[in-house]
Order: structure tokens, then C-alpha cells, then sequence
């Protein structure tokens, strides 16, 4: 007794706050042994403890112990029977249980009990989402975090509401602060990546995957949702791998095949990507995005009859609104091969709707305001600069304003090679804007940069660019909103070239209404209001570049190079200072891959038949007139050639 007495007096006290200390660390840490010990030792000298019962609570609910749970809960009460912890505890067990409303009960006593206990309101706002009460739920995790900025549970929940909701711009920021304290929480990390995939943050997006992949992930859906992102980003090489590693896991994932049959048919192997598909859809499978490319490639193959009855079907059948939008863009392409384009525009005008754009005008303006702000000409002959190389080449424009066959053009010549779409230069302009040290965003952010930065930069995207050839003296990249940052791209090439692509408002504004534009669209572009809006903003920032800017521009209209192919062509090898050469009259001849919407179109020679497009269709355009007019940009159809 004289010993235990002793013992009793060295853990007494300050002693046992700082056993408990430990122990409330040891939990954190995973050390369970050491709780176990820690705790023991404190009930050996205080039976009853309060503090330490409800440590070994807790300690049994992660080992999912939940009678253990029970006990210590219980002997808990009988101390402090209000005590919010043992109530929250309590609700957590009933929880794990299924006793929901139990839960509930005990949930909101703790959060009564302490106002600002944030585990209490958040757990409170599970069960409140598990019984469907998502306003509810809603405020409880917005309560929580509130209290703790960077709460778990409250952040992590309130994000994948936010995203299935519709609103991936608003989870992203609440995924992100969950994943600090839940690091390894895979919902939670698979959630953020495809949020950030949705928004066009595939450099973000990537990483987000491939965290999932180096944790020993093995779900399809994760190399599949990485490979689409990598061919997002011009990687079509690690795409094909990532798909395949899918199907590897599971045979039978279709989303995976309908990725790599994209790929198949985008680089000229449509019979094999049919191939391909043939299993699935004759096996029943239901993935849409099998049936989608399965009809895509019919219609490649010209079998467009076949491609609209399948896709009819697939309408028909009740789904997801997500899940037919792409098949209402092909049958509406289909139809407009066909002639029929009342009954295209209904179908394209259907998956526009569904689709949702996050075009907000004003927010774009003010966008565009504080690039020409950002970049005058007393400041661009300031800044710093990267590189001297003068084998880029930035091809720019709306998209669908021929970008692709002025890139094709160019790639044909002997001296010249295409890169495709880089998303390089945006996926720099963010970085910058996100991890300075000063907090500053893009463009701001660009007064902070220094020489070695910008060499740095240029460096890395040159290394890209010579991918595609090391003894080409031009390599394009036509990543069409480029025009954005021409600002940044003379900071990192000064002696860069920039061909801006011009096409008659109305036709290339419809032809963006009807693209699909794959799993990260352009906000502005389901809208043929908003469509008209950014021409507006587009055209006035391309205004300010040619009148401050130092880079060599050239404007090219889609129109004049279709009605003077080789007058034209001249131009843009002129404007280059390569040698001409005859070659590049043939560039449908030219086996490289092309790998965007247009790959079939520059597979053939000019055409004219895309001129005045927009006159079909001059009874559904009147949004897209009003908005041009209101930008100044009033417009008509061309005539057809």
C-alpha cells in the first residue's frame, strides 16, 4: 500500500495533465499502445477519470471496439453525464450503428453544450446528410468550420455536397482543407481530382490522381479519370498507358474503352477502336460514354444511319442528365452532316441546356480589364525576359476559327512541326498565381517574376515543344485561348510568333455551340448569349495586344485562306521566314496525328463548305446577333463559296 501510495503521489496532479497530454497526441499520431498505457496508468491511479475514459473511447471507436466504446462511455457519464465529449462519443458509436436519430440526439447535446465544439456540429452535420437533410447538414458543417477553419470531417463532407451539387468551383477550396488533417482520406482525395478535372485544372487534377495511384489505388476509375486528363493535356502516350492499366484491373470498365477508343480514332485507327468497343455494347454494358463512342466512330466511318438508331436508344432510356449530354451533341452533328438542322440545333441546343456554363459576363470583363491593366507597353519593355528561341509559334483564336489547319499547314513544311494544343502556358500562368510567396493572383503576380524564373519556365515548355522535333526551326502550339496570355508569352519569348485566326463571328460561334469540347468545356460556351459576349472580350484583348505588344502578329481570316489556299499559305511561310515550299498545299497528305475536333478536317483538302454554316441556322441565332451587336461586333453569314 506504502508503494501504491507513493506511485499515487508521483502521478497526481500536474503528472497526470501531462500523461493525458501524450496520450491526446498518441491518438492523433497512431501510438496506440502508448494511449492504452498512458490511459491505464491514469485509471490505476484515478478510477473514474473522466479525461481518460473518454480517450479510450475514442481509442476503441477507431479500432471499431464499439461495446469497449460503450463501456468506457458509459463510466464516462456516470462522472460529468453532460460532459459535450462523452456526449459526442455517445453519437458517434450510435452512428456506427445505424442508430441515427440516437445519434442525432446525442450529436446536438454536445453541440448545445459547447456552442463552438466543432467535432459536435460537423459529426452532427453526417448524420443530418446520412438521413437526407442536406440544408441542414449544410449549416452544421458551415458551423463547424466556422470554429476550426481546417476541420476534417466538416470540410471534407461540405466539399463533395458543394461538387455533387453542381459547384466544383465552390468544393475545390473545402476539399482542400479537409485533405490537410486528412491527408490520406481517399474520398476526399479522389473527390478534389475530379473536381479540379471539371474546372480545367489538369496539372492539379493529375496530381490529385496520381496521389490516389502512389497509395496503391486500384480502382479503374482513377486511371481512367488520369489517363482523360493527360490527353486533356496534349499527352496522348501516358493517356493510352493509363487507359490501359484500367482495363487491366478490370476488363470490363467501359469508360476506359471509350478513352482509348477516343485516342484510336482521333489517330486515323477507327476500325480498331470499333473493334474495341464491339465487346461491350454487344455484351450489354451501360456505361453512355461506350455507346457515345461507339457512335462516334460510326459516324467517322460514315455509318451515320446506324450511329443515330444506337444513339436513340440511348436517349430514350431514363438517366442522369450528365449521361446523355454527349450523345445529344453527336446525333446533333450527325444531323447537321445531314441537312437536317432544325432537328440538330434541337439536340445541340438540349445537351447546351443540361450542360450548364459558369460564364459570368461581368466577372470575364473585369478579367480582361486587369490583363490590359497588367500588361502596357511601358511595362512588357520593363519586365524581364526568358528565353531568346524563336521556334515557337502560337496559333490563336475563338476556337473553331481554323486553327488547326493553319497548324497543319505549318507542320507540313520540312522546317516547321505542330505540338498541338499545350496547355502549358495557362497551367504556368496559374502556377505562378497560386504559389508565390506574396499571395499575389495572374496576371498580377507577373511584376514579382525575376529572369531566372521566366528561364526557367521557358525552358521547361521549350522542352515540351522540342518533343515533337528537334530540328524544326517552328514548332506551333495551338492551344487557342493562348490569346489570353500573350503578355506572358512575350515575357517568356520575346522573339515568339503569334498567328491570330479570324472567322466570321456567326459560324464559328455556332460551330462552338455545337462542340462538346470533351469533359472540360469552356464555360461560355453552351450559351450562344455568352458566346457572343466573349467574342466581344476576346476581339478587345486582342485589340490591346497589337497595340502594346512587341511580339510579331499575324492576322490570318479563315474565309481568305479557304478562297486563296496558296496565296495565303505563302503569307503565313512568309511571316515565318522559312523558305517556301509546295508541300504545304498538301498538308491532307501529311500522316502526322492530329489529336483535337478537327483531326477529320485536315485529313482532307480545302473545303468550303463551312463558310456561312451559321445562314441554316439564322432562325435560332438571335441571342448570339444581340451579343455581338452589344459588343460591337454586329455580324452576318457569309455567302457559301
Amino acid at each position: 500500500m506504502q508503494l501504491r501510495s507513493g506511485k499515487s503521489e508521483r502521478k497526481s496532479g500536474r503528472r497526470i495533465v501531462i500523461d493525458l497530454q501524450k496520450a491526446e497526441r498518441g491518438l492523433k499520431e497512431g501510438r496506440q499502445k502508448d494511449v492504452e498505457t498512458l490511459c491505464t496508468e491514469v485509471l490505476d491511479e484515478r478510477p473514474g477519470h473522466v479525461h481518460a475514459l473518454q480517450i479510450l473511447a475514442e481509442l476503441r471507436i477507431k479500432q471499431k471496439r464499439l461495446d469497449d466504446a460503450m463501456t468506457f462511455i458509459e463510466q464516462a457519464s456516470a462522472g460529468e453525464p453532460d460532459s459535450p465529449r462523452t456526449l459526442n462519443l455517445l453519437g458517434r458509436v450510435l452512428n456506427n450503428r445505424d442508430r441515427l436519430a440516437e445519434a442525432e440526439v446525442a450529436f446536438r447535446k454536445a453541440a448545445e453544450g459547447d456552442p463552438e465544439y466543432a467535432d459536435a456540429h460537423a459529426n452532427l452535420g453526417h448524420v443530418l446528410r446520412r438521413t437526407g437533410r442536406l440544408a441542414e447538414a449544410e449549416n452544421a458543417f458551415r458551423h463547424a468550420i466556422r470554429h476550426d477553419r481546417e476541420h476534417g470531417l466538416a470540410n471534407l463532407s461540405l466539399g463533395a455536397m458543394l461538387y455533387e451539387r453542381g459547384l466544383p468551383e465552390q468544393a475545390v477550396p473545402h476539399l482542400q482543407a479537409g485533405l490537410k488533417r486528412e491527408l490520406t482520406n481517399r474520398t476526399g482525395q479522389y473527390n478534389l481530382a475530379t473536381a479540379l478535372h471539371e474546372l480545367g485544372r489538369m496539372d492539379e487534377a493529375i496530381t490529385a490522381y496520381r496521389r490516389l495511384v502512389a497509395a496503391g489505388d486500384d480502382d479503374p476509375a482513377v486511371y481512367s479519370n488520369l489517363a482523360a486528363a493527360l490527353q486533356a493535356t496534349g499527352d496522348p502516350e501516358l493517356a493510352t498507358a493509363g487507359f490501359e492499366s484500367a482495363l487491366e484491373l478490370n476488363p470490363n470498365f467501359g469508360p476506359a474503352a471509350a478513352g482509348l477508343a477516343g485516342i484510336l480514332e482521333t489517330s486515323g485507327r477507327a476500325e480498331q477502336a470499333l473493334a474495341l468497343l464491339a465487346p461491350f455494347v454487344r455484351g450489354g454494358d451501360e456505361t453512355p460514354s461506350v455507346h457515345v463512342a461507339w457512335a462516334h466512330v460510326l459516324k467517322t466511318l460514315e455509318r451515320r444511319n446506324e450511329a443515330l438508331v444506337h444513339l436513340a436508344e440511348m436517349i430514350k432510356k431514363p438517366g442522369r442528365p450528365d449521361d446523355t449530354i454527349a450523345a445529344h451533341y453527336v446525333v446533333g452533328e450527325i444531323l447537321d452532316e445531314m441537312g437536317e438542322h432544325d432537328r440538330a440545333f434541337a439536340h445541340v441546343r438540349h445537351a447546351n441546356r443540361l450542360r450548364h456554363g459558369r460564364y459570368v459576363p461581368v466577372q470575364r470583363e473585369r478579367d480582361v480589364e486587369r490583363l490590359m491593366a497588367t500588361f502596357t507597353r511601358e511595362s512588357l519593355a520593363a519586365m524581364p525576359h526568358g528565353s531568346q528561341s524563336d521556334a515557337p509559334v502560337f496559333i490563336v483564336g475563338m476556337p473553331r476559327s481554323g486553327t488547326s489547319l493553319v497548324e497543319q499547314i505549318i507542320a507540313t513544311h520540312p522546317r516547321g512541326a505542330g505540338a498541338g494544343e499545350l496547355p502549358h502556358v495557362a497551367l504556368s500562368a496559374q502556377r505562378i498565381g497560386r504559389y508565390n510567396k506574396s499571395g499575389v493572383p495572374y496576371p498580377e503576380c507577373v511584376s514579382l517574376l525575376r529572369e531566372r524564373d521566366l528561364k526557367e519556365l521557358s525552358s521547361a515548355y521549350l522542352a515540351r515543344l522540342f518533343q515533337e522535333s528537334e530540328r524544326a526551326r517552328r514548332i506551333t502550339d495551338k492551344m487557342w485561348h493562348n490569346f489570353e496570355h500573350l503578355g506572358f508569352i512575350e515575357m517568356m519569348f520575346a522573339n515568339a510568333w503569334v498567328i491570330h485566326c479570324r472567322r466570321n463571328p456567326l459560324d464559328s460561334g455556332l460551330s462552338c455551340y455545337f462542340q462538346s469540347f470533351g469533359t472540360a468545356p469552356p464555360p461560355f460556351a453552351s450559351d450562344l448569349g455568352h458566346i457572343g459576349h466573349y467574342y466581344g472580350q476576346y476581339r478587345r484583348l486582342m485589340d490591346h495586344w497589337h497595340e502594346v505588344s512587341g511580339l510579331k502578329i499575324l492576322d490570318l481570316d479563315y474565309e481568305a485562306l479557304v478562297a486563296d489556299q496558296e496565296g495565303e499559305s505563302r503569307r503565313i511561310i512568309e511571316f515565318l521566314d522559312l523558305a517556301w515550299d509546295p508541300a504545304v498545299l498538301s498538308f491532307h497528305e501529311n500522316p502526322r496525328p492530329v489529336r483535337t475536333a478537327s483531326h477529320a478536317q485536315v485529313k482532307r483538302p480545302i473545303y468550303t463548305t463551312s463558310i456561312g454554316r451559321a445562314r441554316h441556322y439564322e432562325a435560332h441565332l438571335g441571342p448570339l446577333k444581340e451579343a455581338l451587336a452589344a459588343a460591337g461586333y454586329p455580324a452576318e453569314s457569309p455567302a457559301a463559296s
